[in-house]
C-alpha cells in the first residue's frame, strides 16, 4: 500500500509539472463532465420521444431473469477498481476520460437517430446512481447502444495488457449476458456496443497524434508489468536527482 501512494505522488508530480499536460487534463475532466450532464439531461427527452418496438429472435429465447444485483455489482465494482488501478497512471486516465467523451456524444447521437421503445418482457433495469442522477425518473429507452456494456468495455480497453485486463473483459462478457437475460436491451443494442467503444479509442488516439499530443502512447500500449516497471524506473530516477 505504501508503495503504491508513492507510486501515485511520484508519476503525478512528474505528469503536473509540465503545463500543457495539466491544461488538457483539465480541459478533458471538465469536457467529459459537462457531456455527461448534457447526456443525463438528454435521456430524460428521449424516454418521453415515440419510438418503435423491434422483434428480437434472441430474447424471445431467453427466460427474463432479473439480474440487477449482479450487473451493479460488477459494474461499480469494476469502476472502482479501475479508477484506484489507473490512478497511478495519469496518462491512461487522461486518455480513458477522452475516450469515454467521444463514446458518449456517440451513444447520445445513435439515441437520437433511432427512437426505440423497451424490448418486450422487460424487468427494469434499476440503476441507483441513474436513478439519483436523473431525478428519479425511470429510464427504459436508452437503447441504441447500450451504455452499461460500453461502459464496461472501455474499462476493458483503458487498462493495461495483463491479467487484471483479461478480468475486466469477462467482467464486460457477463454484464451482456445479464442485460440479455433482463431483456432491457435489444440483443443488436449489446452487439454493436464494442463497436462504437472501439471507434471512440481509435478516433481519440489518431487526433492525438494529429494534434502532436501522442508522446505518451508509448505507455499506453504497454503491459501491466510494463508500467510497473517503467514507474518504478522514473522513481529511482527521481530520487537519485534529489540526492544530487
Amino acid at each position: 500500500m505504501k508503495e503504491y501512494f508513492y507510486r501515485v505522488r511520484t508519476n503525478w508530480i512528474s505528469f503536473w509539472e509540465i503545463r500543457a499536460r495539466r491544461y488538457e487534463f483539465l480541459i478533458s475532466f471538465a469536457g467529459l463532465f459537462f457531456i455527461m450532464v448534457a447526456m443525463l439531461q438528454y435521456l430524460q427527452i428521449n424516454e418521453k420521444r415515440m419510438g418503435v418496438q423491434v422483434a428480437d429472435p434472441l430474447l424471445a429465447m431467453l427466460p427474463t431473469i432479473d439480474m440487477s444485483a449482479l450487473t451493479f455489482f460488477l459494474l461499480y465494482t469494476s469502476i472502482i477498481t479501475a479508477i484506484l488501478m489507473l490512478t497511478s497512471q495519469p496518462h491512461r486516465l487522461l486518455i480513458g476520460f477522452q475516450i469515454y467523451a467521444l463514446y458518449a456524444i456517440f451513444r447520445t447521437t445513435t439515441m437520437w437517430l433511432t427512437p426505440l421503445e423497451a424490448p418486450a418482457g422487460i424487468t427494469p433495469l434499476i440503476d441507483p446512481l441513474l436513478a439519483w442522477a436523473s431525478t428519479g425518473q425511470q429510464l427504459n429507452k436508452d437503447l441504441f447502444f447500450s451504455g452499461h456494456t460500453s461502459t464496461m468495455f472501455i474499462l476493458y480497453l483503458v487498462m493495461p495488457a495483463g491479467r487484471a485486463r483479461t478480468v475486466f473483459f469477462f467482467g464486460f462478457i457477463a454484464i451482456a449476458i445479464s442485460l440479455l437475460f433482463q431483456h432491457v436491451h435489444y440483443s443488436v443494442d449489446i452487439l454493436a456496443a464494442p463497436f462504437f467503444c472501439y471507434g471512440a479509442m481509435g478516433i481519440t488516439l489518431k487526433a492525438r497524434k494529429m494534434l502532436h499530443l501522442d508522446a505518451e502512447l508509448h505507455d499506453w500500449q504497454s503491459t501491466d508489468s510494463d508500467s510497473n516497471t517503467l514507474q518504478k524506473r522514473h522513481a529511482r530516477h527521481t530520487s537519485v536527482s534529489g540526492a544530487v
